[in-house]
């Protein structure tokens, strides 16, 4: 059999599903390898393919390698809440957390200013409590409630009102549900939070006393406790202790008992407790560091130790005290920091900068507040390296400040210089700063994965389209990522045009595999790149003593993404893929293009409440091959602009601009909603316009979040309009696992 029509043979059969999966694709003439043009995700395919701009999940690896550039696939800063700075120190003054861990979770965040309280949710911050009225409960019980007395309910009750804007009983009676606000009960400077996980209770210490918040009410401990200006709180198990200007104090069991009196001075500034020593570290005005190992039994006595200037700490005015993973008290001083190594006290100058805040993570890294930034420093102990190291160091050794150190400030992510106080929770860490509260995110990876078969309505079963891709972010360099796309053709039989009993099968499939890296060029701005190698095999493992279809070869992208252009919450994207040389098969004489294509992308976050977020996205698409007179192809500095003026519809007396207006509806239109639920469900509806491919489709899909960690997502193909769709009801299942 000759070689013409051997591979005519074959492409009868595998052409025939080529072009029916062409319909799919955006391509303007001929081209090859159309897995590079293969769209994946079932959250972006349930909005209609859009995806060019939206840039949040390793799916971007697909529509826009900048993507990386930001997060949540790139560590990244973000101004949270804004804040003027105070006259002599911050607005924001203190943190905590409720870290909440599994599936359909979120963390907490509290807030304390010098006004009172905020809560983050999650996703926003609210200065309100929001109360539903459930059975025949009214605004003056939940109010009662909130304040915890009847005394002053009534005209709190009226503020609330009006706070509220009830005018009438009628208008009251209508109410579904009451937001309070927190500052009816602090108003003061917040000085101290802390929240007790143990019993899911916020404390809150002011300058005018203690208060506790149970998520329904405050309770007011002042006629208990006093007025005292708090400056400090932490908790072992069953006992809060409680710093002050008037001395350290300890409540259990519903009594105050103030300990410490044999101190030199009654000035506390901070407080930690050191759960593997079963010991309380106090920094004392004057004095510096005491470290209590509190009595067992009310027969014993509290057992006192002071750290001096003799001991090795930097100065008698500590200003905070903590505990990293590993053990190790550091403290933090105007000048720098002081380290216990559990042995004794080492010490880090900040040369011509001061010292405002300290907090540690649970990774081990120690995060340290200044004038001139936050600097993060990795102790080289807490590493695995590290550690084992630890085991061979001798008690006279010394460690010194070994470890990575990074440094962040205005020209690398901080919205301030000015960093007052820190608290370093998972994945984030929260920074009170010049500008209010900044965020910082450490991205996580992520592994994303996508099935579907393709063409449902013929039925074929080994004919499928599968991706996997993964991001990894790089720190300060960005995030790189590596995918696969792959789809099967499936198993395939010819016969010999001399012998027809004479039968040889086999498999087509197409392969790509992309190594992808996301920088930002500044604050708004990111750029990104796909290099791709793929193999495609039409034919591979036929027999009949004929050569293999077969090709191999590479291709780049290259994308721009800007956020907030023009609006905050609107992004807009724009990509040149599949750049690269033409292929061929068998023939050199006879080689394709690529589809080398422009996509151009929107997104508007339209609503971002705490439990509904409403995101629209619309793309473009447009395969720009451009053919000269002999018809080969250009290479793609030439096609990438000379095509958008030779329509394949184009007439002899069209215009420049009629020319581009053909070009232009050669494309394809997408466009597509997303709504999110309390931040666990999604709902999806989107809508695909391709003219030249004569398809309208309407794009239906829903998603599951299983809190940080795992998404899963569905999506599906309905036909609408009078045009035929092999794709009518397609489904597309994916899955997202951060880690």
């Amino acid at each position: 059999m000759s070689k013409i029509v051997y591979i005519a043979m074959k492409r009868r059969r595998v052409v025939a599903l080529f072009l029916l999966l062409l319909s799919s694709l955006a391509f303007s003439k001929a081209t090859a390898v159309i897995t590079l043009e293969m769209p994946v995700g079932a959250r972006q395919l349930g909005m209609g393919e859009t995806g060019v701009a939206l840039g949040n999940d390793a799916n971007t690896l697909y529509y826009n390698p900048a993507g990386l550039a930001f997060g949540p696939l790139a560590n990244e800063w973000e101004l949270s809440r804004s804040g003027q700075e105070a006259a002599i120190g911050p607005f924001f003054t203190a943190f905590a957390a409720r870290n909440r861990r599994g599936f359909l979770t979120r963390n907490e965040v509290w807030a304390g200013t010098v006004e009172g309280i905020l809560h983050y949710d999650g996703l926003v911050w609210r200065e309100n409590l929001t109360v539903p009225l459930e059975g025949n409960a009214k605004l003056r019980d939940v109010v009662r409630t909130f304040i915890g007395t009847e005394v002053s309910l009534d005209s709190i009750s009226g503020l609330v009102r009006n706070y509220n804007g009830v005018k009438t009983l009628g208008e009251e009676e209508r109410l579904v549900e009451v937001k309070i606000p927190f500052s009816i009960m602090i108003k003061d400077t917040v000085t101290a939070l802390l929240y007790e996980m143990r019993t899911e209770k916020l404390w809150v210490g002011t300058t005018k006393g203690l208060f506790r918040f149970d998520g329904r009410g405050f309770k007011d401990f002042t006629s208990e406790f006093g007025t005292h200006r708090i400056t400090a709180i932490a908790n072992q198990g069953a006992t809060l202790w409680i710093g002050t200007s008037d001395g350290l104090f300890a409540y259990r069991n519903g009594v105050f008992e103030q300990r410490g009196a044999v101190l030199p001075s009654q000035q506390i500034n901070s407080i930690a407790w050191h759960e593997m020593r079963k010991e309380l570290y106090v920094g004392v005005e004057g004095v510096g560091i005491a470290r209590l190992t509190p009595k067992q039994s009310e027969n014993d006595k509290d057992v006192w130790g002071i750290f001096t200037l003799q001991d090795g700490i930097m100065d008698l005015s500590p200003k905070e005290v903590a505990i990293d993973s590993s053990g190790r008290v550091w403290v933090a001083h105007k000048e720098g920091l002081s380290h216990f190594n559990l042995r004794r006290w080492e010490q880090i100058r900040f040369e011509n900068n001061e010292v405002h805040g300290i907090s540690v993570s649970e990774r081990g890294a120690i995060w340290i507040g200044t004038d001139k930034g936050v600097w993060s420093y990795v102790p080289e102990y807490s590493t695995p390296s590290g550690r084992k190291g630890e085991t061979e160091l001798s008690r006279g050794e010394t460690e010194g400040a070994r470890g990575a150190w990074s440094h962040y400030h205005q020209g690398n992510g901080l919205a301030s210089n000015k960093v007052w106080r820190l608290l370093a929770l998972g994945n984030d860490l929260w920074l009170s700063t010049g500008a209010g509260v900044e965020r910082y995110h450490a991205a996580q990876n992520q592994v994303a994965f996508f099935y579907e078969r393709l063409l449902p309505v013929f039925n074929i079963p080994d004919l499928y389209h599968l991706f996997v891709g993964m991001t990894f972010p790089l720190g300060d360099w960005g995030t790189w990522g590596l995918f696969v796309n792959f789809i099967s053709f499936g198993q395939m039989s010819i016969a010999s045009e001399f012998d027809p009993d004479r039968v040889a099968s086999f498999n087509s499939s197409e392969t790509v595999v992309g190594l992808s890296y996301g920088t930002k060029l500044n604050k708004q701005w990111g750029l990104g790149l796909n290099f791709k190698f793929f193999y495609s095999a039409l034919s591979s493992g036929a027999a009949l003593n004929e050569p293999d279809a077969t090709t191999a070869s590479y291709a780049v992208d290259i994308g721009i993404l800007g956020r907030d252009i023009g609006l905050k919450g609107l992004r807009f994207g724009a990509v040149l893929s599949n750049i690269g040389p033409n292929v061929y098969y068998v023939d050199k004489t006879n080689d394709d293009p690529i589809p080398l294509t422009w996509r151009f992308g929107l997104s508007y976050d339209l609503l971002r409440l705490a439990d509904h977020r409403i995101t629209l996205n619309t793309d473009y698409n447009k395969t720009v091959v451009y053919e000269n007179e002999k018809g080969q192809a250009q290479p793609f500095y030439i096609s990438a602009w000379r095509a958008w003026f030779n329509p394949d519809t184009a007439e002899d007396n069209d215009k420049a601009i009629d020319k581009f207006r053909k070009t232009f509806r050669e494309g394809i239109a997408n466009a597509g909603a997303e709504y999110v639920y309390a931040g666990t469900v999604a709902l999806r509806a989107g809508y695909l316009h391709d003219k030249t491919g004569k398809r309208q489709e309407m794009n239906i899909g829903i998603g599951v979040m299983l809190s940080d960690m795992l998404q899963l997502d569905i999506a599906s193909i309905q036909n609408v309009g009078n045009l035929e769709g092999v794709r009518d009801g397609q489904l597309r299942f994916s899955g997202l696992f951060r880690f």
